[in-house]
C-alpha cells in the first residue's frame, strides 16, 4: 500500500504522546498549581480587587496565556492520535468487528474533547476585551495635547524672512472615583477578572482530565487500536483499497 508509510509514522507519533504523557500531564499539573493557587474564589476576588482600575492584570493575564497553551498542546496531542485511529481502521467486512469497536470509542471520545478544547479556547480568548470594555467604562481620568504648527514667508526691501509658529493645547479630564457609577464599574471590572480566572481554571482542569483519560484508553487498548482485527486481519483500510 502506498499508505503504508503514512500508517507507520502515524503510528509511532502516537505512541510518542503515550509515551511522554505522564511527564506532560505533571508539567500541565503543576502549571496548574502555579497560576491557580488560590484556595477559593473567593481569595482570588479579593486579590484582584487590589489590582485596581489598572489597565492589565498580571496575574489573570498570566492564567489565561497558560491555560491556552494547556489546552493547544492537548488537542495537537489528541490529533495525532486521532489521525493514527483513522489510518489503522481497517476494510469493512461482516464478522469480528469489536476492535474497531473500540477504535470508534476513543475516536468518539476524542472529539468530544476537541469540541470542548475549541469552545474554551474561544470563550478564554475574550477575557481582554471584556476587561477593556469595562475598563472603557469607568470614566478614568485622562488627557490630551494637540499641537498646531503654522509657517510664513514675508519680503522686505528683497529680504525674504521665515516666520514659523508653533502652539499645544492640552486638555485634561478629571474622573470622578467616589461616584456611586464608579465604584460599581470597578466592582464589575473584578468581577471579570474573577469569572475568567473561575473559567480559565476549570478549563485547565477538564483538559488534563479529558487528556488522561485518552492516554489511558490508548495505553489499556493499544493491541486492539493497532489490530483491530488481530494480526491475522490486521490490514488497514488503505491497505485494503490497493
Amino acid at each position: 500500500s502506498s499508505f503504508k508509510k503514512f500508517q507507520t509514522a502515524v503510528q509511532e507519533e502516537a505512541f510518542a504522546v503515550l509515551k511522554n504523557g505522564a511527564a506532560k500531564i505533571e508539567s500541565f499539573q503543576a502549571e496548574c498549581a502555579t497560576h491557580f493557587a488560590y484556595p477559593t474564589l473567593s481569595k482570588a476576588t479579593e486579590e484582584f480587587a487590589s489590582v485596581g482600575a489598572a489597565a492589565t492584570n498580571p496575574k489573570m493575564t498570566a492564567c489565561v496565556s497558560s491555560t491556552l497553551d494547556v489546552m493547544d498542546a492537548v488537542g495537537k496531542d489528541l490529533q495525532l492520535i486521532e489521525t493514527f485511529l483513522n489510518m489503522h481502521i481497517p476494510k469493512m467486512e461482516d464478522g469480528n468487528n469489536f476492535g474497531v469497536t473500540v477504535q470508534l470509542a476513543l475516536l468518539k471520545q476524542i472529539s468530544d474533547t476537541q469540541e470542548a478544547l475549541g469552545k474554551n479556547i474561544e470563550s478564554l480568548s475574550g477575557y481582554a476585551a471584556s476587561r477593556a470594555d469595562v475598563l472603557d467604562k469607568l470614566s478614568l481620568p485622562s488627557s490630551s495635547s494637540t499641537t498646531t504648527k503654522s509657517s510664513s514667508s514675508t519680503t522686505t526691501d528683497g529680504k525674504k524672512e521665515d516666520k514659523s509658529s508653533e502652539s499645544t493645547e492640552e486638555k485634561q479630564t478629571a474622573g470622578n472615583p467616589s461616584s456611586v457609577s464608579h465604584t460599581a464599574r470597578l466592582g464589575a471590572l473584578v468581577t471579570v477578572d474573577s469569572l475568567y480566572y473561575s473559567k480559565a481554571q476549570r478549563a485547565a482542569l477538564s483538559a488534563i482530565a479529558s487528556y488522561m483519560a485518552v492516554l489511558d484508553f490508548l495505553e489499556k487498548n493499544q493491541e486492539k487500536l493497532k489490530q483491530p482485527k488481530g494480526s491475522a486481519g490486521s490490514r488497514s483500510a488503505y491497505s485494503g483499497m490497493y
